[in-house]
């Protein structure tokens, strides 16, 4: 019947809920008025059936003693007063009835009847059983009536005495008051309604709203706004929701761009490395090999081939060639790290950047190195030479210290100089790819990354990592 909707959901749900919450009230208070007008209609037809029997028991007993025959005009006349019998309204009446089911007094619904009345009805029927009583019971015309009944008690006399009035009658104040309780039913049903569409107004529209653009953001769709325009908590919520959705926006483009960086680092660090490898190779291996060639051409031209100083000559340029050789090698994946361990290749490093500069470089290593994976080995290799390589080229340092230290849940790279500095931006991470590179593989290996630097105060630059995530 219902679309999957919350908000005919809730429209439903309230609309359920007023009926049912105004049905319970309404059923208990119609029944405990009903109960209790149904209470006061057979007090006042018990007070007028006890006036009545009194009265009629006296005159049957008095025509008893006297030996003389009930006067039937007599008998109506004290059943009939309308003066003590007021109370039982425009339908009510007392009479008298024998045990062969027949009036004893006249009816007010049939006075011009003779003494042909028959009331077999079971509220007689019920007094001639258990004697006094009440009940609710057709009379003698069919139509419902509430009763109060007796037995006479007339010496030798079986009659009873019934007092009725139309139970319609007796119920019309009851009837008022359930047409009251519809009319005040009604009227909280159209509140309850108006509830509930103000409800739904305020409370479920934005909260579908709010879903709507939550389902478009979950598709990639950062343009959709929430349009609440309330100052309300809704209307905050929308703001805050936009403002958020703003900052994702924003958050994804940094994010883009970040990674952006990240690949252009990464093929400028491949394109460094292959122009860099090519220098040396075209600088320093190739111009040697040629030196060899045209040594040896030489030797051919001149026929000096056993000539043993010329020979000697040619074999130390070729072992020089062969030393720039291993140290591009070197360079590109430092022999024995794995299997001498870091601190052997960073202090290998040194050595040779020692020999090959003036530079005082200092390297210490404290701890045990040797579980580290050969991933971290590597990262942290790289690292230092990438540093080197800055401090060479822009520090103009005349001292740099390496230290590499164990602690019982970290290991701490450190790598200071007494160079000129810079001022440091996080942001712009000083000159070339240099110190990005050393930050994205710190991040690779999940840790952290700082540099301390100041104009004319030199540099350090500092890398941490978690022992257990390294593990």
């Amino acid at each position: 019947m219902f679309r999957k909707s919350i908000i005919r959901k809730f429209m439903f749900l309230y609309i359920i809920v007023g009926i049912s919450s105004l049905s319970l009230v309404g059923l208990y208070s119609y029944f405990k008025a009903k109960q209790a007008l149904i209470s006061r209609a057979t007090e006042q037809l018990n007070s007028v059936k006890y006036l009545k029997k009194v009265q009629i028991e006296n005159y049957l007993t008095d025509c008893r003693s006297k030996k003389m025959d009930f006067n039937r005009d007599e008998i109506n006349r004290i059943m009939l007063d309308t003066i003590q019998t007021n109370g039982l309204g425009k339908t009510g009446e007392i009479y008298l009835a024998g045990n062969d089911f027949y009036l004893k007094s006249k009816s007010r619904f049939f006075p011009d009847q003779p003494q042909s009345v028959k009331a077999e009805t079971p509220s007689i029927k019920k007094a001639f059983l258990q004697g006094n009583g009440n009940a609710v019971f057709p009379d003698y015309r069919g139509i419902l009536c509430l009763s109060s009944f007796d037995k006479l008690n007339v010496a030798a006399l079986d009659w009873v005495i019934v007092a009725e009035i139309d139970y319609k009658e007796a119920m019309v104040p009851i009837t008022n008051l359930r047409n009251d309780l519809i009319f005040v039913s009604l009227i909280v049903l159209l509140l309850i309604f108006s509830i509930a569409q103000v409800i739904t107004s305020d409370i479920v529209v934005p909260i579908r709203k709010l879903k709507s653009a939550a389902a478009k953001i979950g598709t990639g769709d950062f343009d959709a706004k929430v349009d609440i325009q309330t100052e309300n908590e809704f209307g905050v919520l929308a703001s805050t929701f936009n403002q958020m959705i703003d900052d994702i926006q924003n958050n994804t483009l940094e994010l883009l761009n970040e990674k952006a960086k990240r690949v252009s680092a990464l093929y400028d660090g491949q394109e460094f490395e292959r122009h860099r490898i090519a220098r040396e190779l075209h600088d320093g291996l190739a111009q040697q090999l040629i030196a060899v060639k045209m040594t040896l051409d030489n030797l051919i031209n001149r026929k000096e081939l056993l000539n043993e100083e010329k020979t000697s000559e040619l074999k130390q340029q070729i072992n020089s060639s062969i030393d720039e050789l291993r140290k591009i090698s070197y360079d590109l994946a430092p022999a024995g790290i794995l299997e001498f361990g870091i601190e052997i290749a960073l202090k290998n490093l040194c050595n040779q950047i020692q020999n090959n500069t003036t530079i005082q470089l200092e390297f210490s290593a404290f701890g045990d190195f040797s579980e580290l994976e050969p991933r971290t080995k590597i990262y942290l290799y790289r690292i230092v030479q990438e540093a080197l390589n800055n401090t060479l080229k822009h520090a103009e340092a005349t001292r740099i210290q390496i230290h590499l230290t164990e602690t019982y849940s970290h290991l701490v790279l450190m790598i200071e100089d007494n160079g000129k500095g810079f001022n440091f931006d996080s942001e712009n991470l000083g000159l070339g790819k240099g110190l990005f590179n050393i930050r994205e593989r710190s991040i690779l290996l999940n840790g952290t990354f700082d540099v301390e630097t100041f104009p004319s105060q030199g540099t350090t630059i500092r890398v941490k990592l978690n022992k257990s995530t390294e593990e």
